[in-house]
């Protein structure tokens, strides 16, 4: 089929919105796993600051 111009780039835009779209579903993360992964980080960098103090004062 042969599309004119502005045909051309209507449908270019909406191929393009449904790419965003389709994006915006499937990298959606809900705030509980951000909460997860956030509470993770914390108490393993809380941990490995604790190892580390210790091993610089000799108690370890």
């Amino acid at each position: 089929m042969v599309y004119g111009h502005s045909e051309t780039d209507v449908r270019l835009d909406e191929k393009r919105q449904e790419v965003n779209a389709r994006l915006a579903r499937e990298t959606r993360i809900g705030w509980p796993t951000l909460t997860i992964v956030a509470v993770l980080i914390v108490f393993g960098a809380t941990i490995a600051l604790y190892l580390a103090l210790g091993a610089c004062s000799g108690r370890y």
